[in-house]
Protein backbone atom coordinates (compact mmCIF):
# COMPACT_ATOMS: atom_id res chain seq x y z
CA UNK A 1 0.00 0.00 0.00
CA UNK A 2 2.80 2.17 1.07
CA UNK A 3 4.21 1.91 -2.73
CA UNK A 4 1.32 2.80 -4.21
CA UNK A 5 0.62 5.70 -2.36
CA UNK A 6 4.45 6.52 -3.16
CA UNK A 7 3.62 5.81 -6.63
CA UNK A 8 0.37 8.21 -6.22
CA UNK A 9 2.36 11.21 -5.19
CA UNK A 10 4.63 11.02 -7.86
CA UNK A 11 2.17 11.06 -10.65
CA UNK A 12 0.51 14.52 -8.36
CA UNK A 13 4.05 15.94 -8.77
CA UNK A 14 4.24 15.12 -11.95
CA UNK A 15 1.20 16.59 -13.10
CA UNK A 16 2.22 19.78 -11.23
CA UNK A 17 5.37 20.12 -13.71
CA UNK A 18 3.22 19.75 -16.47
CA UNK A 19 0.79 22.88 -14.92
CA UNK A 20 3.98 24.36 -14.44
CA UNK A 21 5.21 24.20 -18.00
CA UNK A 22 1.64 24.54 -19.77
CA UNK A 23 1.49 28.21 -17.62
CA UNK A 24 4.72 29.09 -18.90
CA UNK A 25 4.55 28.27 -22.41
CA UNK A 26 1.06 26.82 -23.49
CA UNK A 27 -1.33 29.79 -22.03
CA UNK A 28 -1.26 32.54 -24.77
CA UNK A 29 -2.94 35.11 -22.36
CA UNK A 30 -1.79 34.48 -18.99
CA UNK A 31 -3.71 36.48 -16.46
CA UNK A 32 -1.33 36.67 -13.73
CA UNK A 33 2.47 35.78 -13.33
CA UNK A 34 3.19 31.98 -12.95
CA UNK A 35 3.95 31.41 -9.73
CA UNK A 36 5.86 28.48 -8.46
CA UNK A 37 4.29 24.99 -8.03
CA UNK A 38 3.29 23.98 -4.51
CA UNK A 39 2.40 20.56 -2.96
CA UNK A 40 1.52 19.94 0.39
CA UNK A 41 3.60 16.25 1.08
CA UNK A 42 2.42 16.81 4.91
CA UNK A 43 -0.92 14.42 4.36
CA UNK A 44 1.42 11.83 2.88
CA UNK A 45 4.14 11.89 4.84
CA UNK A 46 2.95 9.06 7.41
CA UNK A 47 1.83 6.67 4.77
CA UNK A 48 4.71 7.66 2.03
CA UNK A 49 7.72 5.45 2.80
CA UNK A 50 11.42 7.59 3.56
CA UNK A 51 12.76 7.27 0.01
CA UNK A 52 9.73 7.78 -2.01
CA UNK A 53 9.84 11.13 0.02
CA UNK A 54 12.97 11.83 -0.43
CA UNK A 55 12.21 11.62 -4.14
CA UNK A 56 8.68 13.56 -3.91
CA UNK A 57 10.78 16.64 -2.33
CA UNK A 58 13.96 16.38 -4.99
CA UNK A 59 11.72 16.32 -7.99
CA UNK A 60 9.66 19.57 -6.31
CA UNK A 61 13.08 21.22 -6.12
CA UNK A 62 13.70 20.59 -9.79
CA UNK A 63 10.74 21.83 -10.49
CA UNK A 64 11.22 24.93 -8.42
CA UNK A 65 14.46 25.26 -9.97
CA UNK A 66 13.18 24.56 -13.76
CA UNK A 67 10.84 27.85 -12.75
CA UNK A 68 12.97 29.64 -11.75
CA UNK A 69 15.36 29.81 -15.12
CA UNK A 70 12.40 29.95 -17.69
CA UNK A 71 11.26 32.62 -15.84
CA UNK A 72 15.03 34.49 -15.83
CA UNK A 73 14.80 33.48 -19.75
CA UNK A 74 11.80 35.21 -20.24
CA UNK A 75 13.19 38.49 -18.25
CA UNK A 76 16.52 38.31 -20.58
CA UNK A 77 14.45 37.92 -23.56
CA UNK A 78 14.52 40.70 -26.06
CA UNK A 79 11.08 42.34 -26.96
CA UNK A 80 10.88 43.75 -30.39
CA UNK A 81 9.09 46.74 -31.15
CA UNK A 82 6.18 46.51 -33.92
CA UNK A 83 7.73 49.47 -35.29
CA UNK A 84 11.35 48.38 -35.38
CA UNK A 85 10.50 45.41 -37.35
CA UNK A 86 8.31 47.66 -40.09
CA UNK A 87 11.34 49.98 -40.36
CA UNK A 88 13.60 46.66 -40.61
CA UNK A 89 11.55 45.31 -43.37
CA UNK A 90 11.50 48.84 -45.28
CA UNK A 91 15.49 49.34 -44.91
CA UNK A 92 15.55 45.29 -46.11
CA UNK A 93 13.64 46.42 -49.21
CA UNK A 94 15.31 49.84 -50.24
CA UNK A 95 18.23 47.69 -50.21
CA UNK A 96 16.77 45.07 -52.56
CA UNK A 97 15.71 47.79 -54.39
CA UNK A 98 19.17 49.83 -54.94
CA UNK A 99 20.85 46.07 -55.66
CA UNK A 100 18.31 45.45 -58.29
CA UNK A 101 19.12 48.59 -60.19
CA UNK A 102 22.60 48.56 -59.47
CA UNK A 103 22.47 45.12 -61.46
CA UNK A 104 20.36 47.04 -63.69
CA UNK A 105 22.54 49.17 -64.59
CA UNK A 106 25.77 47.13 -64.92
CA UNK A 107 24.38 45.31 -67.08
CA UNK A 108 22.94 48.18 -69.58
CA UNK A 109 24.83 51.48 -68.91
CA UNK A 110 22.30 53.02 -71.30
CA UNK A 111 19.74 53.29 -68.84
CA UNK A 112 21.49 54.79 -65.93
CA UNK A 113 20.33 57.71 -66.60
CA UNK A 114 16.56 56.91 -65.74
CA UNK A 115 16.58 56.58 -62.29
CA UNK A 116 17.82 60.04 -61.92
CA UNK A 117 14.81 61.79 -63.31
CA UNK A 118 12.72 63.71 -61.66
CA UNK A 119 9.41 61.72 -61.17
CA UNK A 120 7.44 64.60 -62.69
CA UNK A 121 9.66 64.20 -65.83
CA UNK A 122 7.60 63.65 -68.60
CA UNK A 123 5.19 65.45 -67.53
CA UNK A 124 7.32 68.89 -67.06
CA UNK A 125 9.01 67.89 -70.61
CA UNK A 126 5.52 68.17 -72.31
CA UNK A 127 4.46 71.75 -70.62
CA UNK A 128 7.92 73.33 -70.53
CA UNK A 129 9.84 73.41 -73.41
CA UNK A 130 12.27 75.51 -71.92
CA UNK A 131 12.86 72.39 -69.77
CA UNK A 132 12.61 70.42 -72.50
CA UNK A 133 15.04 72.01 -74.75
CA UNK A 134 17.65 72.31 -72.24
CA UNK A 135 17.03 68.46 -71.57
CA UNK A 136 17.92 67.58 -74.85
CA UNK A 137 20.63 70.03 -75.32
CA UNK A 138 22.33 68.72 -72.19
CA UNK A 139 21.92 64.97 -73.22
CA UNK A 140 23.06 65.87 -76.68
CA UNK A 141 26.69 67.68 -75.34
CA UNK A 142 26.96 64.48 -73.37
CA UNK A 143 26.80 62.20 -75.79
CA UNK A 144 29.13 64.07 -77.69
CA UNK A 145 31.77 64.77 -75.08
CA UNK A 146 34.53 62.20 -75.58
CA UNK A 147 35.42 63.23 -72.03
CA UNK A 148 32.68 61.53 -70.33
CA UNK A 149 33.16 57.86 -70.05
CA UNK A 150 31.66 55.54 -72.26
CA UNK A 151 29.19 54.40 -69.71
CA UNK A 152 28.15 57.85 -69.35
CA UNK A 153 27.93 58.97 -73.03
CA UNK A 154 25.48 56.02 -73.42
CA UNK A 155 22.98 56.93 -70.63
CA UNK A 156 23.13 60.17 -72.21
CA UNK A 157 22.08 58.42 -75.39
CA UNK A 158 19.12 56.31 -73.64
CA UNK A 159 17.93 60.03 -72.58
CA UNK A 160 18.10 61.78 -75.44
CA UNK A 161 16.20 58.94 -77.65
CA UNK A 162 13.22 58.72 -74.81
CA UNK A 163 13.01 63.01 -74.49
CA UNK A 164 12.63 62.86 -78.19
CA UNK A 165 10.24 59.84 -78.78
CA UNK A 166 8.17 61.23 -75.91
CA UNK A 167 7.71 64.93 -77.43
CA UNK A 168 7.46 63.22 -80.80
CA UNK A 169 10.84 65.31 -81.83
CA UNK A 170 13.64 64.26 -84.31
CA UNK A 171 17.27 65.74 -84.66
CA UNK A 172 18.01 68.03 -87.50
CA UNK A 173 20.66 66.20 -90.07
CA UNK A 174 23.22 67.51 -88.40
CA UNK A 175 22.97 66.56 -85.10
CA UNK A 176 21.52 63.26 -86.51
CA UNK A 177 25.11 62.77 -88.30
CA UNK A 178 27.07 63.71 -84.87
CA UNK A 179 24.82 61.46 -83.09
CA UNK A 180 25.72 57.85 -85.11
CA UNK A 181 29.33 59.40 -84.85
CA UNK A 182 29.24 59.57 -81.67
CA UNK A 183 27.83 56.09 -81.20
CA UNK A 184 30.34 54.41 -83.98
CA UNK A 185 33.53 56.23 -81.47
CA UNK A 186 31.77 54.51 -78.19
CA UNK A 187 31.66 50.91 -80.04
CA UNK A 188 34.88 51.03 -82.10
CA UNK A 189 37.43 52.36 -79.02
CA UNK A 190 35.35 51.23 -75.51
CA UNK A 191 37.54 48.65 -73.48
CA UNK A 192 34.82 47.57 -72.58
CA UNK A 193 33.15 44.27 -74.02
CA UNK A 194 29.43 44.94 -73.00
CA UNK A 195 29.58 48.75 -73.64
CA UNK A 196 30.77 47.47 -76.93
CA UNK A 197 27.62 45.39 -77.22
CA UNK A 198 25.36 48.04 -76.20
CA UNK A 199 26.49 50.46 -78.44
CA UNK A 200 26.07 48.44 -81.52
CA UNK A 201 22.32 47.21 -80.71
CA UNK A 202 21.74 51.01 -80.06
CA UNK A 203 23.43 51.33 -83.56
CA UNK A 204 21.26 48.85 -85.01
CA UNK A 205 18.22 50.07 -83.54
CA UNK A 206 18.62 53.63 -85.17
CA UNK A 207 15.48 54.89 -88.00
CA UNK A 208 17.84 56.18 -89.68
CA UNK A 209 19.58 55.20 -93.74
CA UNK A 210 23.05 55.80 -93.38
CA UNK A 211 25.47 54.76 -95.74
CA UNK A 212 28.08 54.60 -92.73
CA UNK A 213 26.16 52.25 -90.76
CA UNK A 214 25.64 50.28 -93.51
CA UNK A 215 29.42 50.07 -93.90
CA UNK A 216 29.94 49.52 -90.76
CA UNK A 217 27.60 46.62 -90.22
CA UNK A 218 28.85 44.66 -93.36
CA UNK A 219 32.39 45.02 -91.71
CA UNK A 220 31.33 43.53 -88.93
CA UNK A 221 29.15 40.96 -90.43
CA UNK A 222 32.24 39.65 -92.39
CA UNK A 223 35.53 39.86 -90.04
CA UNK A 224 33.97 40.56 -86.27
CA UNK A 225 35.01 37.33 -83.60
CA UNK A 226 32.12 37.85 -82.05
CA UNK A 227 29.35 35.82 -83.71
CA UNK A 228 26.33 37.80 -81.99
CA UNK A 229 27.56 40.65 -83.05
CA UNK A 230 27.64 39.37 -86.85
CA UNK A 231 24.42 38.55 -86.47
CA UNK A 232 23.22 41.88 -84.91
CA UNK A 233 24.80 43.51 -87.68
CA UNK A 234 23.47 41.25 -90.81
CA UNK A 235 19.44 42.16 -89.13
CA UNK A 236 21.01 45.50 -89.28
CA UNK A 237 21.86 46.08 -92.76
CA UNK A 238 18.87 44.43 -93.85
CA UNK A 239 17.16 47.10 -91.52
CA UNK A 240 18.98 49.81 -94.01
CA UNK A 241 17.70 48.07 -96.96
CA UNK A 242 14.01 47.82 -95.77
CA UNK A 243 14.17 51.25 -94.75
CA UNK A 244 16.19 52.37 -97.91
CA UNK A 245 13.40 50.90 -100.14
CA UNK A 246 10.07 52.21 -97.11
CA UNK A 247 11.59 56.24 -97.68
CA UNK A 248 12.02 55.63 -101.81
CA UNK A 249 15.58 56.03 -101.70
CA UNK A 250 15.63 53.90 -104.86
CA UNK A 251 19.05 54.06 -105.79
CA UNK A 252 20.63 53.39 -102.05
CA UNK A 253 18.03 50.30 -101.92
CA UNK A 254 19.02 48.98 -104.65
CA UNK A 255 23.10 49.12 -103.74
CA UNK A 256 22.23 47.70 -100.40
CA UNK A 257 20.23 45.16 -102.05
CA UNK A 258 22.92 43.72 -104.18
CA UNK A 259 25.19 43.71 -101.30
CA UNK A 260 23.12 41.50 -99.33
CA UNK A 261 23.05 39.17 -102.31
CA UNK A 262 26.76 39.25 -102.58
CA UNK A 263 26.88 38.59 -99.15
CA UNK A 264 24.04 35.34 -99.45
CA UNK A 265 26.75 34.10 -101.96
CA UNK A 266 29.46 34.40 -100.10
CA UNK A 267 32.21 32.39 -100.31
CA UNK A 268 32.65 32.45 -96.57
CA UNK A 269 29.64 30.00 -95.75
CA UNK A 270 29.55 31.38 -92.05
CA UNK A 271 28.78 34.97 -93.68
CA UNK A 272 26.11 33.14 -96.24
CA UNK A 273 24.30 31.70 -93.08
CA UNK A 274 24.02 34.51 -90.65
CA UNK A 275 22.83 36.81 -94.50
CA UNK A 276 20.52 34.56 -95.03
CA UNK A 277 19.10 33.35 -91.47
CA UNK A 278 18.27 37.63 -91.49
CA UNK A 279 16.16 37.46 -94.53
CA UNK A 280 14.16 34.47 -93.08
CA UNK A 281 10.93 36.16 -92.74
CA UNK A 282 8.54 36.01 -95.90
CA UNK A 283 8.13 39.98 -96.38
CA UNK A 284 11.79 40.84 -96.34
CA UNK A 285 12.75 38.31 -99.29
CA UNK A 286 10.02 39.40 -101.25
CA UNK A 287 11.24 43.23 -100.80
CA UNK A 288 14.61 41.71 -101.71
CA UNK A 289 13.52 40.27 -104.97
CA UNK A 290 11.71 42.83 -106.40
CA UNK A 291 14.08 45.47 -105.96
CA UNK A 292 16.78 42.94 -107.64
CA UNK A 293 14.10 42.11 -109.84
CA UNK A 294 13.23 45.49 -111.35
CA UNK A 295 16.70 46.81 -111.75
CA UNK A 296 16.98 43.64 -114.43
Amino acid sequence: MASWQGNVALVFATAALGITLYNQFGASKPLNKPQPAKYDFSSISGSVPLEDRENLVALHGYILDLETRINALEQSSPKIEPTLIAEQIDKAIEQREKERIAEATKRNPSVNWFRNLPDDYRQRIKADQHYANKSINDAFSALLNINNSDDDRLAAYGQLKMTLGMLRRDLDENQHTAVVDAMLNISEYTSEPTTRIHAIENLSRLDSVSPKLADYFQKLLQSDDNDYVRSVSASALVSQFYRANQLDKKEFALELAQRIQGLESSGDSKVADIMTDSLKHPRLREELNKVLGNSG
